[in-house]
């Protein structure tokens, strides 16, 4: 007997099926943005390996293209981006709230500041807790800390209204507070109303654990050992030896890693000395210089495992294939293991990559004698006293050294 094939309740055809999942997952269908895999599915009401077979059989113009083994699905626009995050978040039709969102999206000389959906999620968690519309917030200081005081104390209880991701609450409270009186201040402040710095009790935005971690850092036999470890292990022309040693020498965030390009200029000095210089791009400083940080990788092995890479045709800093997650899970076990042979825990194991750019702080002021100005601007810090607070403690042997 052959089975009926339905779509959205209605016999259809294979062509029609096949059509539907194309112009869903390209965003030529029912919704104005591409859906994902799993969203299509969803959509038409059946398996993931459903839409994968019928993707198999597309052919010509609507079809999915393939690289490497993958899907290369189509990226989504800011536009369609904000249109379904609007359509999740009701609050923004609120006059006030749509006000000031026009506001986070256009911050930063026309470009949004990155944490604009988080900062709105903290208004609307709030609000939708505490039974409030947005305006109640304007009403003064006091009652606004009024109200944030109601919001944690609800939250404790397990009682606070969160969006809709299905993403477990946080049981650290003081996270919590943080951001949402983060986005609560700012939506405030766009206002006119503000708390002056320093302000202290449930409205304060300190920042949480801000320079606890500034001697976090490898000692020069600990960076040998680490090395031989690595060269033992995996081989020199691994991703994680690439991954290591250029994030420490680079002192780049995982994103500007994950996306840095293996393109470089080679630079000889009179000394005979060889740097590869390279290029990063940091998100989180897109506002100065466009957010690229010139970088300088002077080890001769990493200059090695780079051209092996290199040779066979790679763009980025690693061979994986892997998806971004998979990928970034793989590296931060690895670098786990890296910190376990150490001894290393605690930060290291709780921040696997982030640990590479305190590594690299104290690896460039340790060679520079702590010429703190010269590496704000090799290790991409904005200011020196960022980089002095957060990252580079002088560590108590060096500071014996120099008063003798």
């Amino acid at each position: 007997m052959r089975c009926v094939i339905r779509l959205y309740g209605h016999k259809s055809t294979e062509e029609k099926i096949t059509n539907e999942i194309y112009d869903l997952i390209t965003g030529k269908g029912s919704k104005p943005y591409p859906l994902s895999i799993t969203e299509t599915a969803k959509t038409l009401q059946v398996s993931r390996d459903t839409v994968y077979r019928y993707i198999r059989k597309m052919k010509g113009v609507k079809s999915i293209p393939i690289s490497s083994g993958k899907l290369v699905l189509p990226k989504e626009n800011s536009e369609s981006k904000f249109y379904r995050f609007s359509s999740s978040n009701p609050i923004i039709s609120d006059p006030l709230v749509s006000e000031w969102i026009d506001d986070l999206l256009t911050r930063k000389s026309g470009e949004q500041i990155k944490t604009w959906r988080t900062r709105l999620r903290s208004v609307e968690s709030v609000c939708n807790t505490c039974k409030i519309l947005p305006k109640k917030l304007l009403i003064s200081e006091k009652n606004t800390e009024i109200i944030l005081r109601q919001y944690v104390k609800m939250y404790r209880h397990g009682n606070a209204l969160r969006d809709n991701r299905g993403t477990k609450p946080s049981s650290n409270i003081r996270n919590v507070t943080y951001y949402r009186v983060q986005g609560v201040r700012d939506f405030c402040r766009y206002h006119g109303m503000s708390w002056p710095r320093g302000t202290n009790g449930i409205m304060s935005q300190k920042v949480q654990n801000h320079g606890k971690y500034s001697d976090i850092r490898l000692t020069d036999e600990e960076i040998n050992k680490a090395d031989y470890f690595i060269k033992e292990r995996f081989g020199i022309d691994s991703d994680i030896y690439r991954w290591f040693w250029i994030g420490i020498e680079s002192c780049a965030r995982l994103g500007a890693l994950y996306n840095m390009s293996l393109d470089y200029t080679k630079h000889v000095s009179p000394s005979n000395k060889t740097t590869y210089i390279m290029t990063a791009f940091e998100t989180k400083t897109r506002h100065i210089k466009g957010g690229k940080w010139i970088k300088y990788i002077t080890r001769k092995d990493t200059q090695k495992s780079i051209d092996l890479l290199k040779s066979r045709g790679h763009g980025k800093i690693y061979e994986s294939t892997l998806p971004k997650y998979r990928f970034n899970n793989m590296i931060s076990n690895q670098l786990k293991q890296i910190y376990s042979h150490l001894g290393k825990n605690s930060y290291f194991q709780d921040r696997p990559n982030h640990a590479l750019r305190h590594i690299g702080a104290h690896y460039w002021l340790s060679k520079t004698d702590y010429n703190f100005g010269l590496i704000a601007e090799v290790g991409g810090w904005n200011t020196i006293d960022e980089l002095k607070k957060s990252y580079g403690q002088i560590p108590p042997e060096k500071i014996l050294e120099i008063i003798g």
